[in-house]
């Protein structure tokens, strides 16, 4: 079965021991015609889904497999047992696995290990009660069948300080993202989750920062809508802006932060975010004027300007870019302080790229109708 994504939290000793319990979980789709139902289904499809109302997120159906279980057994009985519905056996068809790793909430030292094994398949039209255990009925889990889009964006606003819920949704979140054909976009809340996680890892400065260009980020997207535009979303400014740095997480590095970055987000299919880890550290799409060490392998250089030159820059990439050269982490907003004290602390500020971070502040105060540091203060 073809691996989705793996979904790797990565704040966990990988000597630790490992505790596995894989699970199988049911992709239940309506369409006007289920026969000529296909991915990407459609935003206003829907679907059958786990809702947890005690809780607010949603879940496919699905669970546990017991030792020696046959996974599609194991599907149409977790299907029976969590939403009530009985699957045809000769419907089920496979979609794709996502293995998923982080720190045991239960005990130390432990890593949780889980493959999710997701199959299409379709229901019987008759319907019987729910088997559910404790936790599931304290959940309040219950049958809804809703658009992939209500789903989606239902989850996308869930927050929670239980990690193992919070990992869950945001990997049945990206399932679903991937089944409309959707960019998959990370929440707030596992931004937020994963910065906090990586600066416990390697606590320093770069937290801070990472908040204060969110924050700046975020309130410059709101301004661009307030004066006309639409090229940015403000929640996805603000999220790209708290994940660019999360590179750091693995040590003090210089280039060696841009590449961690991007594999770290990419393998757990945050894309998009994963991009900014690589962009913010090159306004002009080069290595060739990187501040810093080049403390990488040449194979994983030559994979950053391979990707880089991939890229057609949009606006969040020039706003990333932009923030990260103007707020520090003591508080800094100043593009000409932040850029001087870098200068100071290497010896150098190359001049195209001192000169284009003017120019991609001038390009947003056009789209803001506004002063830049009137904005982001």
């Amino acid at each position: 079965m073809q691996t989705l994504f793996t979904l790797d939290i990565k704040n966990y000793d990988p000597k630790w021991e490992y505790s596995k319990r894989d699970s199988a979980r049911g992709i239940i789709v309506f369409t006007e015609d289920s026969r000529k139902a296909s991915v990407p289904f459609k935003p206003d499809d829907k679907i059958a889904l786990v809702y947890a109302k005690n809780r607010g997120y949603y879940k496919f159906p699905g669970g546990g497999i017991h030792a020696d279980e046959d996974k599609v057994e194991a599907l149409i009985r977790e299907v029976s047992e969590e939403v009530g519905l009985s699957v045809i056996p000769e419907s089920v068809k496979e979609f794709g696995v996502v293995p998923r790793f982080q720190k045991s909430s239960k005990f130390d030292g432990v890593v949780f290990d889980q493959e999710s094994f997701y199959y299409f398949c379709d229901v019987d039209s008759k319907g019987h009660g729910q088997n559910l255990d404790a936790y599931e009925a304290e959940a309040g889990f219950e049958l809804q069948v809703v658009t992939f889009a209500e789903a989606i964006q239902k989850n996308l606003e869930y927050t929670t300080d239980d990690a193992f819920d919070l990992a869950m949704t945001v990997r049945d979140t990206n399932v679903l993202q991937l089944l409309i054909g959707r960019s998959v976009e990370p929440s707030r809340a596992i931004a937020e989750y994963l910065l906090e996680e990586g600066a416990k890892m390697n606590p320093g400065p770069w937290q801070a920062h990472s908040f204060a260009v969110a924050r700046a980020a975020e309130k410059v997207a709101r301004a661009v809508i307030a004066a006309g535009g639409n090229s940015l979303d403000p929640d996805k400014a603000y999220i790209y802006g708290l994940l660019h740095d999360v590179g750091r997480r693995v040590g003090y590095t210089y280039m060696a932060h841009v590449i961690d970055g991007y594999e770290y987000l990419a393998a757990m299919g945050f894309e998009n975010a994963a991009r900014i880890c690589l962009t913010h550290s090159f306004n002009l799409q080069t290595t060739e004027d990187y501040i810093g060490k080049v403390d990488i392998t040449e194979d994983r250089v030559e994979k950053i300007k391979k990707l880089l030159k991939s890229y057609e820059y949009n606006d969040y990439d020039r706003l990333i870019q932009l923030l990260d050269s103007t707020c520090g982490a003591d508080g800094t907003q100043n593009l000409e302080l932040r850029m001087g004290d870098v200068k100071k602390r290497y010896g150098s500020y190359p001049q195209g790229k001192w000169n284009k971070n003017f120019e991609l502040k001038t390009y947003f105060e056009k789209l803001m109708n506004r002063d830049f540091y009137e904005v982001i203060k």
